[in-house]
């Protein structure tokens, strides 16, 4: 077999560890799922190393759980998991985006109008898909435009279970709509250089989507 060169062994990873986090965020590998390197390699048709990878990947960010002497399994995230993180949320993203308020410049404001614009389209269309990519990519910026490094990489390491979430929520009848309303009440509010107000809105936001996942958990529980 021809060895890889780094770069294309490390892009392989990636690949792999993408393919597979997509499937468990869109319900493809349900939550219980047994997820064996050997299937997964030759599903993918790649060695087991970068599925190990993954896996191992996957487990650090909750959305893969390694039962002792079991194996590894999809994540079941209870009502108390994701209780945890939107209280979570509201504190730090609403840091962020007071501190996003401050550092704020005309190109990034321009990227986040273009953002929104593009996550309107989408709904229009129906493609809650790529919505959903359009509505993480708004919040990343703003973490990244806290300055905060900490901080940022907190909110990427909770950033699947969040994605996996909030997959839930969008395909939900008019909550993208509103999503995208109260996406544009924060970035009026830090146009208007306002951080407290913009704070405000984004902690509004995270209890509103938190509430919409309890609710859509406990109807699928039937409780």
């Amino acid at each position: 077999m021809k060895k890889l060169e780094p770069v294309e062994s490390f892009l392989i990873s990636i690949k792999v560890y993408e393919t597979i986090r997509d499937a468990i965020i869109s319900g493809k590998f349900s939550p219980g799922t047994k997820l064996t390197v050997d299937d997964l390699s030759k599903e993918l048709n790649v060695s087991r190393t970068p599925v190990k990878e993954a896996l191992v990947r996957l487990e650090r960010e909750g959305l893969v759980e390694n039962i002792p002497r079991r194996g590894m399994y999809v994540a079941k995230i209870s009502i108390e998991d994701a209780l945890e993180i939107y209280e979570l949320r509201e504190v730090l993203e609403g840091f962020a985006v007071r501190k996003a308020s401050e550092n704020i410049d005309k190109e990034s404001l321009k990227l986040l109008k273009e953002i929104l614009s593009k996550g309107e389209k989408y709904i229009r269309d129906g493609n809650f898909k790529d919505y959903s990519n359009i509505d993480e990519q708004f919040h990343k910026i703003l973490w990244n435009l806290s300055g905060n490094k900490r901080l940022f990489r907190i909110l990427e390491n909770i950033r699947s279970i969040i994605r996996l979430l909030m997959t839930s929520s969008v395909n939900i009848p008019g909550r993208a709509s509103a999503s995208l309303l109260e996406h544009r009440k924060i970035l009026s509010a830090i146009e208007k250089n306002n951080p407290e107000l913009a704070e405000s809105y984004m902690k509004e936001h995270i209890k509103n989507v938190k509430e919409i996942v309890i609710k859509t958990y406990l109807e699928k529980r039937g409780g």
